[in-house]
């Protein structure tokens, strides 16, 4: 237990890097980052580079010094050294606005934890699995287009990253790229919104229209924009006239995607359409397992089956549930039994207890746990933390509380019920693809389960 510590705190300070330096800056230098050795009072920090420990060494020394302080509630020295076993990460294609290469790198936006071998499958996903299968034998052949379709998480991003890893495995030149549909969309507006809108817009479509797999993820956001869905149409229209493979996910399928062009509609129709349902009692079983097993974790028979039978909607909630409890169990220095996981779960109120919790707890504890005041919160400001921690406690309100969208917005300082989904969307999608922002939640929910 010793030395996990200071692992731990290496993995707050972490956080609180992600906070206050900017996305593609913190992808690009300490995403990688990994915790060498600690002593008393110091921190060695490995990159995996020499240029890396030139960069973070000048420019963020302060920042990661302040980090690690901050996380160990102490003053502590940190030294940067190249370690070659730190994990280097490259920012996203487009979030420098330099000119590159026209084709992308293979296995872009691919996150490496979402694979095959960590989906679990039952009854309720196993059309949807053997589909992504297929097409990873075949791809630009079988299934063409894969449509896969669920409510939120039931795993459909999951099988799109899957598919992307199987893909690359199976040929390492290939050039996949994984994207969030609203990212498409705002890569887009960005193209096409800048003096230099010509080439921009050409190293887009360069981009898009050049990959062998091209996988978007919530493919329901097209419904918002037209130029969105006209760009769409042309890439897929290219994309499958080369005999590239295109997969998309959505909350709900094709022909109930509101305002989506019928064009689209019937190409997105016209490969495979899969759903992915709720997961029965043996799979949320079996989805625990895997999970704690993944985690290190040791999970009595009885703790899972508590949780299987309490935590029924969805294999998010369902993780989130025994991440709580895991969380819960540690910090009360309570055992890990099905008494422990009920007091973890039952201040919370989702769909696995009537309870709701009050929204100022919510407020008052997420503000808390993000180091911003709650005026803050609820004010004006748009600085990323503050604006990060706000759309934590609208996702905690939508889910654990009893408050409506427009509620959400009011008690946020009047915002607009749009504001409250959007950010709710966002986290929601976010979670899937960051530990650090399931530790957050989990670890807010854990507190919030104190004050029931």
């Amino acid at each position: 237990m010793a030395e996990a510590l200071p692992n731990r705190t290496w993995e707050a300070a972490l956080g609180v890097l992600q906070l206050e330096v900017p996305k593609a800056e913190y992808l690009a230098w300490f995403q990688g980052a990994r915790l060498v050795e600690a002593s008393d009072g110091e921190f060695v920090v490995g990159v995996p580079t020499v240029f890396a420990k030139e960069i973070v060494d000048r420019r963020y020394r302060d920042v990661v010094t302040r980090a690690a302080s901050k996380a160990s509630g102490r003053d502590v020295a940190v030294t940067i050294v190249v370690s070659p076993a730190a994990t280097p990460v490259t920012a996203p294609a487009l979030a420098d606005p330099a000119p590159r290469a026209s084709a992308p790198s293979p296995s872009v936006g691919l996150h490496p934890r979402l694979t095959f071998e960590r989906f679990v499958v039952g009854t309720s996903n196993r059309l949807a699995h053997a589909a992504a299968l297929r097409v990873c034998e075949a791809p630009g052949h079988a299934y063409n287009p894969l449509f896969i379709y669920s409510g939120v998480g039931l795993g459909k991003t999951h099988l799109l990253h899957a598919i992307g890893h199987a893909i690359v495995a199976r040929d390492p030149d290939a050039r996949v790229l994984y994207v969030p549909c609203e990212t498409f969309t705002n890569d887009l507006l960005h193209s096409i919104r800048t003096e230099d809108r010509g080439a921009r817009a050409r190293r887009f479509r360069e981009r898009y229209r050049s990959v062998d797999v091209l996988l978007i993820d919530d493919v329901e956001f097209l419904s918002r924009t037209e130029t969105s869905q006209e760009e769409v149409f042309h890439t897929f229209n290219a994309l499958y006239s080369q005999g590239r493979q295109i997969v998309l996910s959505s909350d709900q399928p094709p022909s109930e995607i509101p305002r989506l062009f019928a064009r689209l509609r019937s190409r997105f129709e016209s490969g495979l359409v899969a759903d992915l349902q709720a997961p029965d009692l043996d799979l949320r079983r079996a989805i625990l397992e895997t999970i704690a097993a993944s985690e290190g974790a040791q999970l009595p028979s009885d703790v899972a089956d508590f949780l299987a039978h309490r935590v029924r909607r969805n294999m998010r909630e369902l993780e989130g549930a025994l991440r709580r409890t895991l969380i819960y169990a540690e910090l009360s220095g309570l055992p890990l039994t099905p008494d422990t996981a009920a007091r973890a779960l039952d201040g919370l109120g989702a769909a696995s207890h009537p309870r709701p919790i009050a929204a100022r707890h919510v407020l008052d504890r997420t503000a808390a746990h993000f180091s911003v005041t709650l005026d803050d919160l609820t004010g004006s400001r748009r600085d990323a933390p503050t604006a990060y921690a706000r759309q934590v406690a609208m996702y905690l309100l939508r889910n654990d509380s009893s408050l409506s969208l427009p509620e959400i917005g009011r008690t946020l300082g009047g915002r607009d019920h749009t504001t409250a989904l959007h950010g709710c969307r966002k986290i929601e999608r976010l979670i899937q693809l960051d530990d650090r922002l399931k530790n957050h939640i989990e670890t807010i929910r854990a507190q919030l389960a104190d004050i029931a």
